[in-house]
């Protein structure tokens, strides 16, 4: 039984990028800051932040972005980004004094939803947008892979979204067993046809927490929000004259900050019962992926 009730917390600052905005690789060894084009097609696919200029903003990490211009001055473009944060939360003190812990369950508290563009100027696209955007917040005992974030993702092959701890997902699967992911948010965002594109507010479709309550002991828990989406952008060429394909009113990308909460049971449970909890959640029964 549980003894005591913690309440772990993760912040995640809100982030919003727009064409201008510079941008530095975390691999030195490609260059060093550069500014967003608001005309070129463009496609950073090297692990990137925003740069020295927004140090506060610096814990997100971009794994793609890409913005491809319309062919012509009227033909409208479009833009695809992934991007993640990953939080560690030190808990060896608690591993110290032989305790366990159970999940009871997580939430996220944010104060709006994301915003992204869309072809304002026809306003005939909105039942054939191609915007969405999906959030997935995932604690575990392990941090996520390549391979997790990859399965979090989707694109035109892939269509669906698998976490770390499900199995025997299309080719690949999880690194993860269900002790080592604690429990999880998941979130599908699309355009709200209701609104303007130009002011880009999305609908909320689906919310749904995962995770299976096993009880765990690891020294560390991890918190991790992925991002990924995409979206159109309106044409150059509109009834306010030829601008630039990515100008402010046309590209931008912006979420809300959150706080991510997952509730713990503490308990101290008998020597052998702890290290069957530690056993499980630090070692995977098929090894990690990389």
């Amino acid at each position: 039984m549980a003894e005591d009730i913690r309440t772990m917390k993760a912040f995640m600052q809100g982030i919003t990028l727009y064409a201008g905005t510079s941008i530095a690789p975390i691999d030195e060894d490609n260059g060093g800051v550069v500014v967003i084009s608001e005309t070129a097609t463009q496609t950073y696919s090297d692990n990137f932040k925003i740069a020295a200029n927004s140090p506060n903003q610096n814990e997100w990490t971009f794994e793609y972005l890409q913005m491809v211009p319309g062919t012509l001055d009227t033909d409208e473009g479009g833009c695809t980004f992934r991007l993640y944060n990953e939080q560690r939360i030190d808990l060896s003190g608690f591993l110290q004094l032989g305790a366990a812990y159970a999940p009871l369950g997580s939430t996220s508290q944010r104060a709006g939803v994301p915003q992204l563009p869309g072809n304002w100027f026809d306003r005939e696209t909105t039942a054939k947008s191609l915007t969405y955007m999906r959030d997935f917040t995932i604690w575990s005992v392990e941090p996520l892979t390549s391979f997790d974030r990859s399965l979090l993702y989707s694109d035109g092959i892939v269509r669906q979204s698998a976490t770390p701890n499900m199995p025997n997902f299309g080719i690949t699967t999880g690194s993860m067993t269900t002790t080592q992911m604690l429990s999880s948010q998941s979130r599908l965002f699309v355009g709200d046809g209701t609104l303007s594109s130009r002011v880009g507010w999305l609908r909320e479709i689906f919310n749904q927490m995962g995770g299976m309550g096993e009880s765990a002991a690891a020294p560390h828990i991890y918190c991790t929000r992925v991002i990924s989406g995409q979206f159109r952008t309106t044409p150059r060429t509109t009834g306010l004259g030829t601008t630039t394909a990515f100008s402010a009113d046309k590209f931008w990308i912006s979420f809300p900050p959150s706080w991510e909460l997952l509730n713990l049971g503490m308990m101290t449970p008998d020597d052998l019962e702890y290290l069957t909890y530690m056993q499980r959640s630090v070692l995977a029964p098929a090894g990690r992926n990389v």
